[in-house]
This record gives C-alpha cells, structure tokens and sequence, in this order.
C-alpha cells in the first residue's frame, strides 16, 4: 500500500501518477513535482497544475511532522519546492498571489537559501511592486 504522502499526490496530480508512482521517498517525488513546476510557468501557463502544486505543498505542510528530517514533509516542500521558487522569474513574479509578505518574512531562510541576501531583496522587490 502506498503511503499517505503518495496517495493524496496521485489524487491531486494524476498527470504526473508515473513519476509519483516511481518515488521511493517525498524527496525524489517532490524533485518531479517541482520539474513539472517549472515546465507550468514555460510557455503557455497551465495555471491548474500551479494551484495544484501549490496546494499539495500546502497539505504536505499541514502534515504531523515526522520524527526525521527524512520523514517530515514540511521539511521535503521546504527542501525540494519552496527553496527553488525564487530562482524561477516566472514563479518569483507570481509569488504574490500564493504567498503574503509576513509569510515571506517568515519563510526568509528557506527562500532565500539558493539565492542569499541579494536574491531575497529582490523578492521582497515583488511585493512592493504589488503595493503600487
């Protein structure tokens, strides 16, 4: 039987059953989750999967935590999704709509792991952008 993290994955993101079926663990299935993330911003925006995702992240947060970093899913999206989105122009621009600016202040040391002070400045950009 899969485990409860892989179930509501396939249930909320059925077109990508094969690579969440192939997931021994949340960290490998979020790595996939998150390259499908990426191709949603490419192109035409496939404004469905992005909500979808976003609200995955949400109940994978929402979970008990885990007695590991390895079992905690609020550990995995912070690691494998939330880390990342700065570093995707598309994804940094429409954070606004997914995140308020007391959640970024908050999420400051995740979000700004891989892209450091500067990059974080840039997302706090984003939302005084919106203000105007």
């Amino acid at each position: 039987m899969s485990a409860k993290w892989k179930e509501q994955a396939l249930g909320v993101l059925p077109e990508l059953a094969a690579e969440i079926e192939e997931s021994d663990s949340p960290y490998q299935m979020w790595f996939s989750i998150h390259r499908a993330f990426e191709d949603a911003y490419a192109g035409s925006r496939n404004e469905s999967l992005i909500r979808r995702i976003y609200d995955y992240a949400d109940w994978c947060c929402q979970q008990p935590p885990g007695k590991t970093a390895a079992d905690d899913l609020g550990t995995c999206v912070a690691v494998c999704f939330y880390e990342h989105i700065p570093e995707l122009p598309a994804a940094l621009n429409d954070m606004p709509r997914w995140f308020t600016k007391t959640d970024v202040i908050t999420m400051k040391e995740i979000l700004s792991y891989h892209v450091g002070e500067k990059g974080y400045q840039e997302i706090l950009k984003v939302y005084d952008k919106k203000k105007r």
